[in-house]
């Protein structure tokens, strides 16, 4: 059967010379949630936008990227318009920053519909709207973006992005503004649609309880991939464990800062680009590239 979504070598450069996504093999099942975690600017937004055809004019993307089945990298607007919503979805980080707050909440979960030439069915907004969960949403779908809740707002882009039961979600950190509680349900409510969910996330709480498999990107590459309950309670390398130490756990201490940033992705590899930071790094580290196997891109790491 054909995954919903797969990336297949694929590289992303800017019109500046940066190479944010270098080399990246992933896919994304039928049902499955797979978590792509890793520090802003390793390259998880790009890997997103480059899926539903929406980075920069001037942009290089090689490598293949299919939805359904269907080639993105280099896919006409025309082609790209008719798959959006239809069969891959997109979730924003802020919903109140893509409403206009001169429309309803019910106009926008129309646009699901409108934004391909459709008229919704009769009462179909309202349906879309109480299926997650939203009370006496007839009512509240004639109200305005500033009268409700980040969380409650968050489930009406849920319920757009949903509406046509596209096969596939793409969920940029969609709960970077919700408390902890609220951010669960989120997950939960999209986990609900049944859709294969790629989720950019930089909350490991979330994405320990509701991921299937993570990827961890750094300096546009992944450098861990496996089961969430393996990279996160388990990770084998250096890089995933930083992170791990450094999200704030009951019972576990004091987070552990990790020094230093993600290094420029506008020079050539040279090395593991995790050498500057890793405590583990040797000379062969800052000269040869490791390949991720068996899970792991590192050189002292030994697989599971």
């Amino acid at each position: 059967m054909t995954p919903p979504l797969r990336f297949a070598a694929v590289d992303v450069t800017y019109s500046s010379g940066v190479r944010a996504v270098r080399g990246v093999d992933l896919v994304v099942e039928a049902g499955q949630c797979v978590a792509v975690i890793g520090e802003s600017g390793c390259g998880k937004t790009t890997l997103a936008r480059a899926a539903l055809g929406l980075l920069p004019g001037g942009a290089a993307v090689t490598g293949s990227i299919q939805v359904g089945g269907v080639e993105v990298a280099g896919a006409r607007p025309a082609v790209l318009r008719r798959l959006r919503g239809r069969r891959i979805g997109l979730v924003t980080q802020d919903p109140f920053a893509s409403c206009d707050p001169l429309r309803t909440v019910g106009h926008h979960v129309a646009e699901a519909w409108t934004a391909h030439r459709m008229r919704p069915p009769p009462g179909a907004v309202v349906a879309a709207l109480d299926r997650l969960g939203i009370p006496r949403a007839e009512a509240r779908s004639r109200e305005h973006p500033h009268q409700w809740s980040g969380g409650m707002l968050q489930r009406a882009t849920i319920a757009a992005a949903s509406a046509h039961e596209p096969p596939v979600l793409i969920a940029d950190e969609p709960t970077s503004a919700l408390d902890a509680d609220r951010a669960h349900a989120i997950l939960a409510a999209l986990r609900a649609t049944h859709a294969g969910l790629l989720l950019i996330s930089h909350d490991l709480s979330v994405v320990a309880g509701h991921a299937d498999q993570v990827a961890v990107m750094y300096a546009g590459r992944i450098v861990e991939y496996g089961p969430a309950s393996r990279v996160l309670a388990a990770p084998l390398h250096p890089y995933t464990a930083a992170l791990r130490a450094a999200e704030p756990r009951p019972g576990h201490g004091l987070p552990e800062g990790l020094a230093g940033g993600p290094p420029r992705l506008d020079q050539p590899d040279a090395g593991c680009a995790f050498a500057p930071r890793c405590p583990l790094a040797d000379a062969r580290c800052r000269r040869e590239l490791p390949l991720l196997l068996s899970g792991v891109a590192c050189h002292h790491a030994v697989p599971a």
